[in-house]
């Protein structure tokens, strides 16, 4: 079963980290998914569909070797920022059944700030990447995280 949550703040993630980078494959600890076995689909789902975005944006700007340093600091954090927002789902996942009402509120306010903490870091490794693009490679950016952000605007997709 898909959490609504999970899935918007994941989306975000993806989006915001939608035009950079080819790197090798992140692979999780056989230790955590031998705990929960049925959450092993989904952590391998998501990390293979980061990777999977983080191929397409690197074809889609034509990273030059020069630009690899950035955009590998960049898909760094970006899979980095994914393990971790995964982790964190997990405990909030082994730790909801126990949970009262006012501990679930303060559980998901300690989820999005770590989720904001998360972007910050992405943001300044994309900055830094972005400002070594050529003029075409950043409309090629600019262009696609526009296209991103409406494809994931979770309020204009329920309007429909």
């Amino acid at each position: 079963m898909t959490n609504p949550i999970r899935t918007a703040l994941l989306a975000g993630f993806v989006a915001l980290a939608a035009p950079h980078a080819m790197a090798q494959p992140v692979h999780v600890a056989a230790a955590a998914t031998a705990e929960h076995p049925a959450a092993e689909g989904t952590r391998h789902a998501g990390m293979a569909h980061v990777d999977q975005r983080i191929g397409e944006l690197h074809a889609k700007l034509a990273i030059t070797p020069e630009q690899q340093p950035q955009w590998d600091r960049f898909t760094q954090v970006m899979r980095d920022n994914a393990t971790a927002m995964d982790r964190r789902f997990q405990r909030r996942r082994q730790t909801l059944p126990t949970m009262s009402a006012a501990e679930n509120m303060q559980s998901y306010a300690h989820l999005v700030l770590e989720h904001g903490q998360d972007v910050q870091k992405l943001s300044t490794a994309f900055s830094t990447l972005y400002a070594g693009l050529s003029a075409p490679q950043q409309r090629i950016a600019d262009q696609s995280f526009r296209d991103d952000a409406h494809r994931g605007d979770p309020m204009r997709s329920s309007s429909r």
